[in-house]
């Protein structure tokens, strides 16, 4: 009788399924999974240094986009609510990513986690043809003549990833300065490959697997630029007598520049380049050179696109209206932190799954990245000071990271010969570096280390140190000046040109 009153094996299953559904469906409502929220990765992507007087503020919100309404953005996101918006024009450009197959699986997932997901046209390059999940990854260098794969040095190593792709060993543990002179070789063939896939898209943009790209501000710069006139541009780099698009930067070709290109794609033209490339450090400045024998100049587009990450860009008035379009050298952490930045961006100006019609500047990244956390000091930290270098020279001084280290010996000892007391006795301590950077009136913050104070007129955020390995740093900020210089600030209007 006491075996009949049991439950069967099969209904202790469905009991036991339906319990843990209940207890599934409680955890999810009650929001108790952690999701990483912008407040979290902003965390990450500044703290480390100690503040040792005024402490990180718990509330970080985004700058004042200048609604008519003036009030503040609101707190970040979770996760949970990303959204990619609905943008007129997007379907209209195609966004190239270039990487390389021994950082491809430590650069790209983050990348394909946040914004390069609300990209709808989307193509990725690296040195090998494979597959990261759903995505396929296009060779870059199968279509380089075998006079420079079978013989060029560089290739060398190209043959030996192969191999390790050929037996499913880890590309990673390979040298990525290899990786590095291979890079060189791919600009002009993927430019040439984009064009045959896409001949009719409007607009083409490259950026490489360390930039981040801000696809509202982009699609808003777009809507103002011609794709039918020729035009090349992006961050104006110069190497000898070329001037050239730094490709890390990001930069962006219309149609019928890639037409103009792709008209002139010949023989002759393909033996002409490569032999330039060989010779040559950079495929970015190679791909310059093409697009003059096309008939294309560069158009510069600094800041829109540049090669700075929020915690090393010079925040100045001369970035402060702009709106930003490109940022480079950004870690996955840093990017999870843009993309979080970016989807409240969408999600307080914009409106009904739409893209807000207002791009966000330098200034709001400014007041949501930087602004909480630059404080009168901070131990441990290195916020970039470079402006003046203010050091005793020695025989054998250690590297200061500073224009000054390209000075001969007799230069230093004359510049140091020329400092006042106060400049001089700012090498002492980190009370003595503030008080050199007080008197001057143009000196926003400082960096001391034992030996050497660093003074800027502009504003860095930095980033934390090794105080193992560098000892007693301190880093300063001068907060009222810093006040005065967002006060003196006439009220933005996005600065769209180009040329600047």
């Amino acid at each position: 009788m006491i075996a009949a009153q049991l439950p069967s094996r099969a209904s202790t299953t469905l009991f036991r399924l339906l319990l843990l559904s209940a207890i599934l469906l409680v955890v999810l409502l009650s929001g108790r999974y952690y999701l990483p929220t912008a407040h979290d990765a902003s965390l990450l992507f500044v703290h480390g240094g100690q503040p040792s007087s005024v402490p990180v503020s718990e509330d970080i919100k985004l700058g004042d986009p200048k609604l008519p309404s003036e009030s503040t953005l609101g707190a970040p996101l979770e996760s949970s609510t990303s959204i990619c918006p609905s943008i007129p024009g997007a379907e209209e450009v195609l966004v190239v990513v270039k990487t390389g197959a021994t950082e491809i699986f430590h650069k790209l997932p983050e990348q394909l986690l946040t914004h390069l997901r609300c990209i709808p046209n989307l193509m990725i390059f690296s040195d090998l043809e494979q597959e990261i999940g759903d995505y396929h990854i296009y060779s870059a260098l199968d279509e380089v003549s075998d006079e420079y794969k079978d013989n060029h040095e560089d290739f060398e190593f190209y043959r030996k990833m192969r191999k390790y792709q050929a037996e499913h060993q880890d590309l990673s543990a390979l040298s990525s300065e290899n990786g590095w002179n291979l890079d060189k070789w791919k600009f002009i063939p993927i430019l040439h490959k984009v064009y045959q896939e896409q001949p009719n898209t409007k607009w083409f943009v490259f950026i490489e697997a360390d930039t981040f790209l801000s696809w509202t501000n982009l699609l808003q710069l777009l809507s103002r630029l011609d794709p039918t006139e020729p035009l090349y541009f992006g961050s104006a780099f110069v190497l000898g007598d070329t001037v050239f698009a730094h490709g890390g930067t990001g930069y962006v070709i219309s149609n019928a520049a890639a037409k103009k290109f792709e008209d002139i794609h010949d023989q002759e033209h393909i033996a002409k380049w490569e032999l330039e490339t060989s010779n040559n450090c950079c495929g970015d400045a190679i791909l310059a050179v093409a697009f003059l024998d096309a008939g294309v100049p560069l158009t510069p587009a600094w800041p829109l696109v540049q090669g700075e990450s929020p915690s090393t860009l010079d925040w100045s008035e001369r970035v402060w209206c702009t709106p930003a379009v490109t940022w480079h050298h950004v870690h996955p952490f840093e990017i999870e932190a843009l993309w979080e930045f970016e989807q409240t961006w969408f999600k307080q100006i914009g409106s009904q799954g739409k893209a807000p019609q207002i791009p966000y500047l330098y200034k709001d990244v400014f007041e949501y990245f930087v602004q909480p956390h630059i404080t009168a000091n901070r131990s441990d930290w290195n916020n970039l000071s470079r402006g003046r270098t203010f050091t005793q020279p020695s025989e054998d001084h250690a590297k200061e990271g500073t224009e000054w280290d390209d000075l001969s010996h007799e230069g230093k000892q004359a510049m140091w010969g020329g400092l006042s007391d106060i400049e001089k006795q700012s090498i002492e301590s980190a009370e003595a570096c503030y008080a050199a950077c007080e008197a001057d009136e143009e000196c926003l913050q400082y960096f001391f280390k034992p030996g050497s104070c660093h003074l800027d007129k502009v504003v860095r955020l930095g980033k934390v140190v090794d105080a193992k390995k560098e000892k007693d740093t301190v880093s300063g900020w001068m907060p009222d000046r810093i006040a005065d210089f967002k006060q003196r600030q006439p009220p933005c209007v996005p600065a769209w040109d180009l040329n600047t």
